[in-house]
């Protein structure tokens, strides 16, 4: 029993046999209530005694084992070789693991324990052992080794997806850092939490200065609260905005952006909001210079034409000269002809000033103005592009319409509208371009087609052409930059790209109506100005206004205009005295200072400007009176001069009467 009892603690020792009943029928109690096997084998191997719980464990009864080899219970024979080995050499056996085949087939794992059994004599004489069943220890083994696995290859997925996103991260994170559009995070209120090295570069903050603060830094002025309130609605609504912004570096100085904000979701609700800045500076030279070029390729266009009406006015005027020495002894036809010869100069003068406004690389400054006049009076210069053989309609409405923007750029789409009607009617004689305006209230259609419009009452200028018309295919592509269906060296391919920048600009929208072989409509909607009462500078009707003897400086290089401006202020009741350059104006100045009223100057002199000579007149005589007089000059002088206090402009060739009112304005002043 004391073997046996070490042995249910996990010690192999024979059981002796019990040398009285009790302890017998103990023994027997015990083997049979072992949940391992106890087995015990003679030298050949054989079994001579099993604990009943063979049958719990491998499924054999006793009887069935004993007598047999103890190799029939492992599966594996190299197993058993092993272990008889481990016996031999060490004596005992402890923590062997085998298979073991059970009598139905299946494979139960067991963990053995043996001893080599000695007689009395310490003679070897047999085996002893415990086999214990760990099947379920070695299937949860099994089991937490395949979970191993699977979290071994899920972590090594996940690793490698992580690396891979970590990657595309630092990509995206190297592409922002480098980009060359500035990058900007802020959070829900609009303050800072990153920028990239482009937005330090164009803006000219770091990234320490601007971040924490709100984006409202780079507000120019340019702007008014309602489009910073239509911005943020638009955003805090979820919706992206997109659009051109003035903005300020920190130097002051301004800059033309094209940004993009988009709301950042986070569980359904607006955390943060991105926005990219592209500096447009560089895009609006580009296009300034493009425009140009439009307008010299343009000016190329109309040369013919104005030279044609500049040489009728010129043979109507010379002749109308010769006729006026015939009868000059005839007072009221020589008035009669020297009234039209000054009307015929009148009108060559009006024609070179609208072509050099036309000409100007000047983008000019949003006003609010008469469209029906600009549209006149832009026509009368434009026409001459247009063939004669080529019916042309001008149909204003009597309401007069008045929209906020710049001439210039709208003169620029009126001409690259009438090119290309022009292009479209080719040769044939029976061609006809319409050009209409008329007052436009959207309807419902109207709304949906474009429903960033939200103006009430709009401007619709018309201009159609009875030419090839366009196909559905061609229409979708005319305002992609560089699309032309001109032929080679007709066209770049910019013009209607541009003309739908420039409307868009002005809060409009362009329309298009096109049918093959039969014509095409392009329909422009600007938004209307209501209520606009436009300054028109007033001229005295009465007559011309006369001075009183007071004394005025004429300085001017050229002796014909310089004698006719002397003559003229005489006339007037004006005294005067002449320089020929802006040295002798200022030592004449300097003469008569003390009873010099007014000066006028020509803006371009030999040895001083005219500006030059104002300046330093007025360090002696600040408030004396300037009239400055140009012929064509460049329009940042012009702005200049402009912004002189008690000063005015005047553009040769002079009329009399305005003339006469704007010196009688200064001296009144």
């Amino acid at each position: 029993m004391e073997l046996l009892s070490q042995q249910l603690h996990g010690q192999s020792a024979a059981p002796q046999k019990p040398q009285h009943k009790d302890s017998q029928a103990r023994y027997d109690r015990l083997l049979h209530a072992m949940h391992d096997v106890y087995y015990s084998a003679d030298m050949d191997g054989n079994i001579t005694e099993i604990s009943p719980s063979i049958a719990t464990v491998a499924g054999y009864d006793c009887t069935q084992m004993i007598g047999r080899p103890v190799a029939l219970l492992f599966r594996h024979p190299e197993d058993r070789t092993r272990y008889l080995e481990q016996l031999q050499q060490l004596g005992s056996v402890a923590g062997f693991e085998l298979e073991v085949v059970h009598h139905d087939g299946h494979i139960v794992y067991v963990s053995a324990n043996a001893q080599v059994l000695f007689d009395e004599q310490q003679q070897a004489v047999g085996e002893e052992g415990m086999l214990r069943d760990i099947s379920e220890r070695v299937a949860l083994q099994r089991e937490l080794q395949c979970v191993n696995e699977q979290l071994e290859e899920r972590v090594g997925a996940r690793t490698r997806e992580l690396e891979h996103d970590n990657k595309h991260l630092q990509l995206l994170l190297q592409s922002v850092e480098q980009s060359a559009e500035a990058f900007i995070i802020t959070d829900h209120s609009g303050r800072v939490e990153y920028v990239n090295p482009a937005f330090e570069q164009i803006n000219g903050y770091t990234r320490e200065e601007i971040e924490g603060k709100s984006l409202s830094l780079l507000n120019s002025g340019k702007h008014d609260a309602d489009f910073y309130h239509a911005l943020w609605s638009t955003i805090r609504s979820g919706e992206v905005w997109e659009g051109m912004i003035t903005n300020r570096r920190k130097d002051g100085t301004h800059y033309p952006a094209l940004m993009t904000i988009v709301p950042v979701f986070e569980q359904g609700k607006i955390e943060h909001y991105t926005a990219i800045q592209q500096d447009m500076s560089k895009y609006e030279k580009l296009e300034a210079q493009f425009r140009q070029a439009q307008k010299m390729e343009a000016i190329g266009t109309l040369v013919g034409g104005i030279s044609h009406d500049f040489n009728n006015m010129l043979a109507s005027l010379l002749m109308n000269l010769y006729m006026a020495r015939k009868e000059a002894d005839n007072r009221e036809k020589l008035m009669e002809r020297l009234d039209m010869t000054e009307k015929l100069g009148y009108q060559a003068s009006d024609m070179l000033k609208d072509l050099l406004i036309f000409s100007r690389d000047d983008p000019g400054e949003k006003e609010t103005f008469e469209f029906n006049a600009m549209l006149h009076e832009s026509l009368k210069l434009l026409r001459v592009s247009i063939p004669e053989h080529v019916a042309f309609e001008l149909r204003l409405c009597e309401e007069k319409l008045s929209v906020l923007g710049d001439v210039r750029r709208l003169q620029q789409v009126l001409m690259n509208m009438l090119n290309n009607a022009r292009d479209a009617l080719g040769g044939g004689e029976d061609g006809k371009i319409t050009i209409s305006l008329q007052r436009y209230v959207p309807d419902q259609a109207f709304i949906n087609r474009h429903l960033q419009m939200h103006h009430e009452v709009m401007v619709c200028l018309s201009v159609s052409d009875n030419g090839t018309g366009m196909t559905p295919e061609t229409m979708a592509r005319i305002f992609d930059p560089f699309f032309t269906t001109k032929k080679p060296g007709r066209g770049t391919g910019l013009g209607l790209s541009m003309v739908f920048g420039c409307i868009e600009e002005h809060e409009g929208v362009v329309e298009v109506e096109s049918v093959p072989d039969e014509g095409t409509t392009f329909h422009f909607y600007l938004p209307l100005v209501e209520n606009h009462q436009q300054v028109v500078g007033s001229i005295n009707k009465a007559g011309l206004k006369h001075g009183h003897g007071e004394l005025v400086l004429v300085a001017d290089d050229n002796d014909l205009i310089r004698k006719a401006i002397v003559e003229t202020l005489t006339l007037l009741n004006y005294r005067t005295v002449q320089a020929a350059d802006g040295a002798q104006a200022l030592r004449l100045f300097e003469e008569h200072h003390q009873e010099l009223r007014l000066a006028i100057l020509d803006m371009v002199m030999p040895r001083l400007s005219g500006r030059e000579v104002a300046r330093r007149m007025r360090l002696l005589s600040p408030f004396l009176p300037v009239m400055f007089a140009t012929g064509h000059d460049d329009e940042e002088t012009i702005r200049e001069v402009r912004n002189i206090d008690n000063s005015v402009l005047c553009e040769k060739p002079f009329r009399i009467q305005q003339l006469s009112e704007d010196i009688y304005q200064l001296l009144c002043h």
